[in-house]
């Protein structure tokens, strides 16, 4: 399991990504798994990864879609409560954390 410290480190690492790319769910996940532990349910799996997500976006980091056209990222539009659960809906939907291109994408809006 993830120390306190190495956990504020990819914090960090994934707010930076954030700002200059969207950032999609494979780092996030990765990050949470670590955070849940070895052997971990899905349950104890989304737990940590609402816990990241909600860190990066208390850092500025917001879930969106990309889209073709421009904008190219579009943020959720919902309360943080709202959006968390829609991200744990939707991972409950897939039964395993999702990678990259399922469920939302992460980016600092204004940056890039």
């Amino acid at each position: 399991m993830k120390t306190p410290v190495e956990f504020a480190d990819d914090v960090e690492y994934l707010v930076e990504y954030a700002q200059d790319d969207w950032v999609g769910m494979s780092p996030v996940t990765a990050v949470a798994s670590a955070m849940a532990g070895k052997g971990a349910t899905l349950e104890q799996q989304i737990s940590a990864l609402l816990t990241l997500i909600g860190d990066l976006m208390d850092r500025g980091a917001v879930p969106g879609d990309l889209v073709e056209g421009d904008p190219d990222f579009v943020a959720w539009s919902g309360t943080r409560d709202e959006v968390l659960q829609r991200i744990a809906r939707e991972t409950r939907a897939l039964g395993e954390l999702p990678d990259s291109g399922e469920v939302t994408w992460l980016h600092v809006i204004g940056e890039a």
